[in-house]
């Protein structure tokens, strides 16, 4: 059985193979010789790449978009952070505990909001 060899990343790789699959292991890269396999490769020539269309339509210029005023702010829905959480329990004498949640703490705000509203 003929031998075809190739060079890998770990050096010279070769193996036996059947004589009628020799030609598809050298379409694969592999070679029938040592020499062949270790000679080396000549240089491929870069692969043209196909210049890219120009668009049609130019973009606008940036002084040409409309510009969107806003005159009302957004709403915010989000709950509040720790750091407004604790300034409000702050503002209303609340000795905060570094261990509550922000839960427990949005509720002991709220129940001092509600005990100074009756």
């Amino acid at each position: 059985m003929p031998l075809v060899f190739r060079k890998g990343k770990h050096g010279l790789e070769y193996r036996s193979e059947a004589p009628h699959l020799v030609a598809k292991r050298v379409a694969e890269g592999w070679c029938t010789s040592k020499a062949d396999a270790l000679a080396p490769k000549p240089a491929q020539p870069p692969v043209p790449v196909a210049a890219a269309d120009a668009p049609a339509i130019a973009a606008p210029v940036a002084d040409d978009l409309p510009v969107a005023v806003d005159d009302e702010p957004e709403a915010d829905d989000a709950p509040p952070t720790r750091a407004e959480l604790e300034a409000k329990a702050a503002e209303l004498g609340i000795k905060v505990d570094k261990r509550w949640s922000d839960k427990t703490l949005g509720e002991r705000i709220e129940s001092a909001l509600t005990s100074s509203e009756g």
